[in-house]
């Protein structure tokens, strides 16, 4: 497998963790107490997963070009 065909993967992905935002956004706002709670953190990990699967995508079919050295993640 080539390293664009693995960023291929990776965008697959992006576009399932995306799908199951939008599916489970709408549920979110009937929920109350500890179950909205619950939910916004499964959200948030929903958010962060597809970032972190969207930079990798994006540093695998960029590796090999000459201004892709930079850094990925943002500097928190």
């Amino acid at each position: 497998m080539t390293l664009s065909e693995l960023s291929g993967e990776y965008l697959k992905e992006e576009e399932k963790l995306t799908r199951q935002i939008k599916s489970f956004t709408p549920e979110i706002h009937r929920l109350t107490g500890e179950d909205l709670y619950l939910a916004r953190r499964r959200l948030t990990c929903l958010y962060e997963m597809r970032s972190d699967v969207r930079a990798v995508a994006r540093k695998l079919e960029n590796y090999y070009d000459k201004g892709a050295m930079r850094r990925v993640y943002r500097k928190h």
